[in-house]
């Protein structure tokens, strides 16, 4: 009891990794992003945002938005110690990651730039394809805790694995919203 105890105050080494691990993706995304505004603000741009250029990005902000929701319901399930509702909510949110990686292929080949063009367009299609890495990455992690589950390595009192993937999960969600906003919206 008193080691439980002491040990609800720190993190474990998997939280603090995933933190660093965060940290420096960020850094990593910042400065893509920068180099894009600074490159874009030197040319002239190509891309109307009519909402029918918008269409694909907002469908997969859509998606990629439901699947943060469906890894927290995962996290909440195994929370409540019930491990059915983790794997549901995992595939879930697998399944939405996939369908969204399809919707950024597909704006990818219909972006309107090629990687040997313009160095606009490759930062655009460098921020959109690092950023599908990192979806891909997340969906690796969540797959591994899927299986993991089905394992019985989850429980309510042991679940930093989880937390860990939804917490990267979140993350990358959270760079789409700003990448969403930085390449369709300024």
């Amino acid at each position: 009891m008193e080691k439980d105890l002491q040990s609800m105050g720190r993190l474990s080494n998997g939280k603090v990794a995933i933190m660093i691990i965060i940290a420096s993706e960020s850094v990593f995304f910042a400065t893509l992003i920068i180099a894009y505004i600074a490159l874009r603000g030197q040319n002239a741009w190509p891309v109307e945002h009519t909402l029918k250029r918008l269409a694909i990005p907002l469908g997969n902000t859509t998606i990629l938005l439901l699947s943060a929701l469906a890894a927290w319901r995962a996290e909440l399930g195994i929370r409540s110690g019930k491990a059915a509702a983790l794997r549901e909510w995992l595939l879930g949110t697998l399944l939405l990651g996939g369908l969204f990686v399809l919707g950024q292929i597909f704006e990818f080949s219909h972006a309107g730039f090629r990687i040997d063009g313009e160095i606009v367009g490759g930062v655009f299609l460098a921020l959109m394809g690092f950023h599908a890495l990192h979806v891909l990455a997340g969906m690796v992690m969540l797959a591994i805790n899927e299986v993991r589950t089905r394992l019985g390595d989850f429980s309510a009192r042991r679940h930093d694995g989880i937390t860990v993937g939804t917490w990267f999960w979140y993350y990358v969600c959270f760079v789409w919203l700003v990448l969403f906003t930085a390449l369709y919206l300024l």
